[in-house]
């Protein structure tokens, strides 16, 4: 699949996760997350950055309990619990931020 953001055709799988890692730039975060009836908030982007800086790390984005782990760790514990991960990502934490932050689709999510 693919979408024209700005003159650029840019390729998603059938879920739409970039196949591309280097079309990501801050501004497509935001067309994605307009796609997916989500406006971004400072929150969102504190998740989004993690997720980004796990998987430059090891590759790989972080398991949801892994995530929490993090977020408490970096000082962030009031975005720290599923409870909330699931309000500001409705459709799945692992799996959203994941396709914002333009990585693949997590390999634990479903």
């Amino acid at each position: 699949m693919s979408f024209i953001y700005l003159g650029r055709e840019i390729s998603t799988d059938d879920e739409g996760y970039l196949l591309q890692a280097a079309d990501w730039t801050p501004e497509l975060m935001e067309e994605l997350a307009r796609q997916m009836a989500l406006t971004l908030t400072s929150q969102h982007r504190v998740i989004i950055d993690t997720v980004r800086a796990y998987y430059a790390q090891y590759a790989t984005t972080p398991p949801m309990r892994g995530l929490i782990k993090l977020l408490k760790q970096q000082g962030h514990a009031e975005l720290a619990d599923s409870i909330t991960l699931a309000s500001l990502f409705p459709e799945g934490a692992a799996k959203s931020a994941a396709k914002l932050a333009g990585l693949p689709k997590p390999v634990h999510c479903i």
